[in-house]
């Protein structure tokens, strides 16, 4: 066999070689690609239960007997303070009740500030209170703004902010 022919039938061997061995690297490909998109599923599922999980603790903690009665103190005493000129106000136990309760908000929507919980859900489903508390503590958020020189709050505003604006599109 003279080598031009040799040549020419290791080349067609190399391509026979590489058109069977094809089915061997693209099935277990694909074999892959479907494990990969069924632990994504998987994740995606865990991920929305932590979610549901996380969002249904807020939803219990805002809405104990205790906290609506916090609701109405920490009305009460923006009240009383804002009647008052809020003379010592930054240090007193009025302000740190107030800030106690901001507190809970401000971790709710920190939560979804870094999506742990879905970003739109919780301004729908806090809502109105949402709205309502915020507006309700803002006056004495302006005084600790002033005093800190810097935002109080900014996590909380934005969930009453975007709460209003879904109920102001919604209703």
């Amino acid at each position: 066999m003279d080598p031009t022919t040799f040549i020419q039938v290791l080349g067609a061997a190399r391509t026979v070689s590489v058109i069977l061995g094809v089915p061997f690297i693209v099935l277990p490909m694909k074999q892959n690609a479907r494990l990969v998109a069924t632990s994504n599923r998987q994740v995606e599922v865990m991920n929305q239960e932590t979610r549901s999980q996380v969002f249904l603790n807020i939803a219990e903690r805002l809405s104990t007997r205790d906290y609506i009665l916090q609701r109405k103190t920490v009305r009460d005493l923006v009240a009383k303070r804002e009647a008052g000129n809020w003379p010592g106000f930054l240090d007193s136990t009025d302000a740190f009740e107030i800030r106690a309760f901001a507190a809970t908000y401000e971790a709710s929507a920190t939560m979804a500030k870094l999506r742990l919980i879905d970003e739109g859900t919780l301004p729908e489903a806090l809502g109105f209170w949402a709205v309502s508390d915020w507006k309700a503590i803002l006056p004495a958020v302006k005084q600790l703004e002033a005093s800190w020189g810097v935002p109080a709050y900014p996590n909380f505003r934005w969930l009453g902010e975007s709460a209003e604006k879904q109920l102001s599109v919604g209703g």
